[in-house]
């Protein structure tokens, strides 16, 4: 189990998404894919898809939500005990 370590952008994406009422199944698959890296970060499913972005590679999960009309992902990487995620958003 890795406790999760939001960068800047991360984390300023979900201070955004969290109080805004209208976005609430789309805060819902977030957390779900917050837990999922961390509580099982070597599952395949957290492991699925791998990009290289600022010269390291970093594992993409899909975030469910079909209330949002872009497709949303969160990028992450483990290091120790922490589940560093560098983006919460749309797939770029």
């Amino acid at each position: 189990m890795l406790d999760p370590k939001y960068e800047e952008r991360a984390a300023a994406t979900l201070d955004q998404i969290e109080p805004d009422l209208s976005r609430k199944a789309l805060w819902n698959a977030i957390c779900d894919a917050i837990d999922l890296v961390c509580d099982h970060p070597e599952s395949a499913e957290a492991r699925r898809e791998s990009i290289r972005t600022l010269g390291q590679q970093v594992w993409q999960v899909p975030i469910r939500c079909r209330t949002e009309d872009d497709d949303w992902v969160l990028w992450w990487r483990p290091e120790k005990s922490e589940a560093h995620i560098f983006y919460i958003g749309p797939r770029l």
